[in-house]
């Protein structure tokens, strides 16, 4: 009798996973019982960051002159404080369930997207829904897409576009290229990483790589392109950049990386010295300091608000302020200075960068220096589950699993990247499956290399963007190995 029932339950499972429809419907069951069991948790949406994170426009200024201050940003794309601004004016009496709302719905897409790609990419149904499900239901996910921040869509995007250029590179439709390409534009309205250069280099790549259709290709990046490249041209009319917030934050990320070892002792000195300025000792972000001011005094008036206005109406900093610009161009000439003097000091950061790049997307969660109440509540289930994926806890909370995994999948895309492109050079190869691999490496290599070798912190955080384009990383190599393992138990039979 139990044989039986355990035969039943076997053809059930096989059935099951046989339809990719009913995988799809399972996955999508787990995603929605996994919301409803944090939600019980007690885990709520955080929608402060609107208030408190650099990246936001003033939301005084969003209330009041919302499209002013959309057009005269200077530091960052326009599309993340749009969709505050957007969502804020229309559900003006519950801006914070309108959020939740549409994470919830991004939730939901990178669900349905995240399996649909890995079945694309013939990883067994499985195995492509133990993965969708420990990617979507993961306490880190979680946390992510309950907090108001552009890391999330980001992610969801980046799954997106994988998808559709994986349909597109194998059917051609013109749907799927028009779904990839915005994909990528809405990718470089959220962060100014992901640029016009960036943007334009993918569609070259695509273009090459799919002879039989270029003008097709062409047609389908030609609007999102131009979006892109009207933002940099505004920003460089404007402001003299063509990057938004090449100034500021690349100012900023040089003086953090050239002074973070430096002594404060040998700061002092050097600044006493007249080598740098007094402005490497102080604190942008303390707006009590009022030294700041004589150090750095406040440009004439322009009449446009989010320019004018060094504080925000909450007192954090405005960093779309041209006090910030000004304060920004005296602390790129320290930085310069600080990395001919103590190149040390910059080879130190780099260090630092590559150990916080292998910690946990939750750690030092959310980094502004709170401790947020999801964060608290979760503490439980985040640290079993990076003990579990990353390994950290099991010695001096050092992610040995991740010092293994990381590696061994960034080794096998390019060792599969370089391979495509081999191949490429003699004749262009629009394989679907190799032309997804090559794009998810590229851009974990792009990224790796920015926030480990230029940014200042939260190298981590930066990392959770592009966890979809490591599962199909993942995914592919398990393929790989799976096919040799086949291959190598066939052998000994003939």
């Amino acid at each position: 009798m139990k044989s039986d029932n355990l035969a039943c339950m076997r053809r059930l499972i096989r059935s099951l996973f046989r339809s990719r429809s009913l995988c799809l419907l399972l996955a999508v069951a787990v995603f929605i019982a996994s919301r409803c069991f944090y939600y019980w948790m007690g885990v709520r949406f955080d929608a402060s960051p609107r208030l408190t994170f650099w990246q936001t426009i003033d939301p005084v200024l969003l209330r009041d002159a919302p499209w002013q201050s959309l057009f005269y940003l200077r530091t960052q794309p326009p599309g993340f404080n749009l969709s505050i601004a957007l969502t804020t004016h229309l559900f003006s009496g519950h801006p914070a369930a309108a959020f939740h709302a549409i994470y919830l719905g991004l939730g939901l897409i990178l669900t349905i997207c995240m399996f649909l790609l890995l079945d694309r990419l013939r990883v067994s149904r499985p195995l492509a829904f133990l993965i969708t499900v420990i990617c979507v239901a993961s306490p880190v996910t979680v946390l992510y897409e309950n907090w108001l921040f552009y890391e999330y869509p980001i992610a969801v995007l980046f799954c997106v576009s994988a998808l559709s250029l994986h349909r597109y590179a194998s059917s051609r439709r013109r749907i799927d290229g028009m779904v990839f390409f915005f994909s990528l534009a809405f990718l470089g309205l959220l962060r100014v990483v992901y640029n016009v250069i960036w943007f334009w280099l993918l569609a070259a790549l695509i273009v090459y790589a799919l002879p039989k259709c270029r003008r097709r290709t062409a047609f389908c990046a030609a609007a999102p392109g131009a979006l892109l490249v009207l933002i940099s041209l505004k920003s460089l009319i404007l402001f003299g950049q063509w990057l938004p917030g090449s100034d500021v934050y690349g100012a900023m990320n040089l003086a953090v990386m050239t002074s973070r070892s430096v002594p404060p002792d040998v700061l002092a000195g050097l600044a006493a010295k007249g080598t740098v300025s007094p402005l490497m000792l102080h604190n942008v972000f303390l707006p009590e300091d009022e030294e700041l001011l004589h150090l750095v005094p406040m440009p004439p008036r322009t009449g446009i608000r989010i320019l004018d206005a060094r504080l925000k109406s909450t007192g954090k900093i405005n960093m779309d302020s041209l006090w910030m610009a000004a304060y920004a161009n005296q602390l790129r000439r320290d930085g310069l200075v600080l990395l001919r003097s103590h190149p040390r000091a910059a080879l130190s950061a780099v260090r630092n960068n590559v150990e916080t790049y292998f910690m946990p997307a939750d750690v030092h969660w959310p980094f502004d220096g709170t401790q947020g109440p999801n964060r608290r509540l979760l503490s439980p289930l985040l640290n079993g589950f990076d003990l579990a994926t990353t390994g950290t806890g099991l010695w001096r909370d050092h992610p040995l699993v991740s010092y293994v995994t990381i590696p061994v999948l960034l080794w096998f895309g390019l060792r599969r990247s370089a391979r495509w492109l081999k191949r490429a050079i003699r004749r262009p190869n629009g394989n679907a499956r190799d032309l997804t691999i090559v794009f998810a490496f590229g851009n974990i290599a792009y990224l790796t290399a920015i926030i480990v070798l230029y940014s200042c912190s939260d190298q981590n955080r930066y990392l959770f963007e592009v966890f979809p384009l490591f599962a199909i990383l993942l995914g592919s190599l398990i393929v790989l190995a799976m096919r040799r393992i086949a291959r190598q138990a066939v052998q000994p039979a003939k």
